[in-house]
């Protein structure tokens, strides 16, 4: 006979699974406030190709060593908020405005975490033996932290290449 509560561990389990797995939460930023990029400008700094969900680094639009653009770029792409209203250009002086604020809040979101991302990988080389659950949690969250800067940092590089 299964147990009742057996039942409904799994149930929660496999809800948990789902949500979690249907969409890679690590590429997630939830933004408040209107700011919003022009979508296609962002995509033209950093060569950046395809649909959305199908995003790829066009390597043959890029101009020498550049190594910058890689997966976590290609999410920001896809979690930053947008607005591309079909042949309106996108005013300089509104995107710099808009990729400031959204830095300010992804600076925000990493001032609430009580380390920074150079306390966590400190404390995960420095403690080796931890239990496998908990060097787990702590990389995820190194992991989500070094999104989130390297999404301020191409919100930076953004603003430095828009046109005039």
């Amino acid at each position: 006979m299964i147990f009742p509560s057996y039942l409904f561990s799994c149930m929660i389990i496999t809800f948990l699974m789902f949500t979690l797995f249907s969409q890679n939460p690590w590429d997630v930023i939830s933004f408040s406030g209107e700011s919003r990029i022009h979508l296609d400008t962002f995509l033209s700094v950093f060569n950046i190709s395809g649909f959305p969900g199908e995003y790829y680094h066009n390597s043959q639009l890029a101009t020498g060593g550049d190594d910058f653009v890689d997966g976590a770029v290609i999410a920001a792409a896809r979690t930053l908020p947008t607005w591309s209203d079909g042949d309106v250009p996108s005013i300089p002086s509104v995107e710099r405005n808009a990729a400031k604020e959204l830095q300010r809040q992804c600076e925000e979101i990493l001032a609430k975490y009580p380390t920074t991302s150079e306390q966590d990988q400190q404390i995960l080389e420095s403690t080796p033996d931890a239990p496998r659950t908990l060097a787990a949690a702590i990389r995820y969250r190194l992991h989500r932290k070094l999104f989130i800067e390297k999404v301020i940092e191409t919100l930076g590089i953004y603003e430095e290449k828009i046109l005039f």
